[in-house]
């Protein structure tokens, strides 16, 4: 008898557990899709075409075999009248208790960056087949939102489909932001003008910072300021930063 012995490192393993989370996921998208479409009466090409996708990207969904980008999971969710919570395993009920699957209310995804507000985060995305052999970056969605469209239009002034949930880690924003905090991110508003809070790319992390142009630079430099005064403010060219978006709002727990 031979007895084969893997040997891995820890990120290996957790690469492995990543994987083995993203099939039980998949399998489990694949029947509640299944069931939604038969309590709705509709084929499987049927949802494909009122999503606006070929029935072959539809059918690896049902099969198992793919996840849904976010975009694409909000459509699929408005055809078959169910929540993205629904579908990603965050709830047991296809719609939102006391309302209607279609009422508006829209559905923001909770990202898994752990924004560092002092030394910074490493952004957490999942990596999904394209179809052609290849792997895209996707999100990592560790949670769900809903939050009514007409605030997020009217008083947010927030498409909702650029609307990202993420999390705060570090004390160099407070006292204005906790540890622990959530912000939504508003991925349209990516220029420092006027100045603001924005989460950005530092070349070391994902950080939640004020930042601001410096004046008459060259090249382009950004300011990236901290407002615990125990963290020094810090410069980065234009090139060595990826602004991701403007802060629109923030939660804490009491």
């Amino acid at each position: 008898m031979h007895i084969l012995f893997i040997v891995v490192n820890s990120k290996t393993c957790i690469a492995l557990a990543c994987d083995a989370e993203r099939f039980v996921r998949m399998i489990a998208i694949g029947k509640k899709l299944r069931r939604a479409a038969e309590a709705q009466g509709l084929s499987a090409a049927e949802v494909a075409r009122r999503v606006g996708i070929s029935p072959e990207r539809y059918g690896n969904y049902v099969r198992s075999q793919r996840e849904p980008d976010y975009t694409t999971l909000r459509e699929i969710c408005r055809v078959l009248n169910v929540t993205p919570d629904y579908l990603l395993g965050f709830s047991e009920a296809p719609t939102a208790p006391g309302r209607p699957g279609n009422a508006p209310g829209a559905w923001l995804a909770e990202i898994d960056v752990r924004a560092g507000a002092g030394g910074g985060g490493e952004a957490m995305i999942t990596y999904q087949p394209d179809g052609n052999g290849n792997q895209i970056e996707q999100d990592a969605v560790r949670a769900g939102w809903e939050i009514p469209d007409g605030y997020l239009r009217s008083e947010l002034r927030v498409d909702p489909a650029a609307a990202r949930i993420i999390e705060v880690v570090g004390d160099s924003m407070e006292p204005t932001l906790r540890s622990g905090d959530r912000v939504l991110i508003n991925l349209a508003d990516r220029t420092p003008s006027p100045p603001g809070v924005f989460a950005l790319w530092d070349g070391f992390g994902v950080v939640v910072k004020r930042i601001e142009f410096v004046p008459h630079s060259d090249p382009a430099t950004i300011r990236i300021i901290s407002d615990n005064s125990h963290h020094p403010a810090y410069e980065r060219t234009a090139d060595e930063v990826n602004v991701i978006g403007r802060l629109a709002w923030m939660a804490r727990r009491l």
